[in-house]
């Protein structure tokens, strides 16, 4: 066309050459992310969903030793027991159980003992998720900056993970030699190998199932002492709570208030327990025993206020050591914990208050530090409804089974409350009307603590204020 211009090309010239783009249309699908938005039923519901699920496997006839179904009811009280991490049974264990039935429940108080939501926690995070403030709340996390380098809730589950898996393996290998060389020669070599197992997760994890036989716990043990203190180390270390022991590895200076009342609780509640049993039962529950087995079965005893395992038969203790055991059961171990209860940090909180109030203080301090206002209403509000629940649940079993004495009634129905396990007869005694209440003393015992601090605000949302009067009190 230029040349058709009278334009002829010479050496030398350059030629532009202009290259048209077309308009090009990208369409890009929008990235669709997972997000998590936790609420407090959500715990509830995974807890039921659990629960259900592993009483429809237990109550198949594959879970049976004698291959028959076991009756659906019974199957749900036990997959509720092991998943709140509670201990009581309407039988003995190994005796009904098979094989299969053996590894469901050890499956269930696994999980339970984390925690479902701890779990979920997990999955959330492998599916490359992060954690908002409230899903760390939701997981028991709200503390996780406290003292622990401002680590992160994907760090913090991993170490609760790997923390876990390291203090049962430990225990395991503590109790294998023992299962191999002190039990009956009648037992094979992976029978002991599983019983170490079973064993060991169920201490860590509070849980409280046992495969002696006979539906007596360690009775039959009461004399060895390597086993006792095994199993009641790897139980406080479980009571404790995750939190407080990486504090722990923190210099002093740096921990944190809840660590401080945490430890100072649990050591306090465990030495009086220990004081208290060997003052009350030295020539009752622990005549038959020398001085150093009597030492170390009251602080096995001490210690598994929060796990229900025991060495002595409780059907004998005396009404002072069946009280101060409701007690000692009542208040649990700490937040964030396999332990239930309404946790060491709560009475604590609801002690110093008490204490604030005698001498005329108007705020709750402790190691130097003031507890909010919000907390202290919490702990309170807290320790009511717990006390509450348990009077209406042991108004409602009495009802139902009015041939059950008041004390064994009262120490099984707090035992299912506080997840704890101890029993004097009532839960294998009780109808079946009296197991369901038990069923649900022990679903709201695991539960009820986390739903009613989820629930109860962190700040106090007020719009406005009453004029103050005084009430008359006393």
């Amino acid at each position: 066309m230029s040349e058709q211009r009278g334009y002829r090309r010479r050496p030398g010239d350059v030629v532009l050459r202009r290259v048209r783009l077309q308009p090009e249309v990208i369409r890009a699908g929008r990235r669709r992310r997972i997000r998590f938005t936790p609420r407090s039923w959500m715990v509830v519901v995974l807890f039921a969903i659990v629960m259900l699920i592993g009483g429809a496997i237990l109550h198949l006839p594959i879970s049976s030793s004698s291959g028959d179904s076991i009756p659906f009811l019974d199957a749900l009280f036990t997959s509720v027991s092991a998943v709140s991490v509670t201990g009581l049974t309407r039988f003995d264990t190994s005796e009904t159980f098979s094989h299969f039935g053996e590894l469901v429940t050890l499956v269930l108080f696994q999980v339970g003992g984390l925690g479902v939501t701890m779990y979920a926690g997990v999955l959330i995070i492998l599916a490359g998720q992060r954690l908002g403030m409230r899903s760390r709340a939701f997981f028991g996390l709200e503390l996780m900056t406290a003292g622990i380098d401002g680590t992160g809730a994907s760090v913090l589950l991993r170490r609760v993970m790997i923390y876990t898996a390291a203090v049962e393996l430990v225990t395991f290998l503590l109790l294998l030699p023992w299962f191999l060389i002190e039990q009956p020669g009648d037992i094979s070599s992976g029978r002991a190998v599983w019983l170490a197992l079973y064993h060991a997760i169920s201490a860590f994890n509070n849980a409280g199932f046992d495969l002696m036989g006979g539906s007596r716990s360690f009775i039959g043990q009461s004399h060895d002492a390597w086993l006792m203190v095994v199993m009641g180390i790897s139980a406080f270390l479980g009571s404790l709570s995750f939190l407080t022991v990486f504090n722990l590895r923190q210099p002093r200076r740096r921990w944190t208030l809840d660590t401080k009342l945490v430890v100072t609780g649990m050591g306090l509640l465990l030495v009086i327990g220990m004081a208290f049993f060997l003052i009350t039962d030295w020539s009752r529950m622990f005549s038959d025993q020398s001085v150093i087995s009597k030492l170390t079965n009251a602080l096995f005893l001490s210690v598994n206020r929060t796990t229900g395992m025991t060495t002595v038969p409780l059907e004998q203790a005396g009404a002072d050591t069946s009280l101060t055991m409701i007690i000692l059961m009542f208040i649990g171990g700490a937040s964030t914990s396999t332990a239930s209860g309404i946790k060491i940090g709560s009475f604590m909180v609801v002690t110093l208050g008490v204490i604030s109030a005698l001498i005329g203080s108007a705020r709750v301090v402790a190691f130097g530090r003031e507890i909010p206002a919000p907390v202290v209403l919490r702990a309170n509000a807290l320790v009511l409804i717990a006390l509450g629940g348990y009077v209406f649940g042991l108004l409602f079993f009495i009802a139902v089974d009015p041939s059950i004495e008041v004390l064994p009634a009262a120490f099984d129905v707090m035992s299912a409350l506080a997840n704890c396990g101890w029993s004097q007869g009532a839960s294998q005694a009780a109808t079946q009307a009296g197991a369901n209440i038990l069923i649900m003393m022990m679903f709201v015992g695991r539960l009820g603590p986390l739903v009613i601090t989820s629930v109860i605000p962190d700040r106090p949302r007020e719009r406005y204020r009453y004029p103050t009067e005084a009430v008359r009190i006393g």
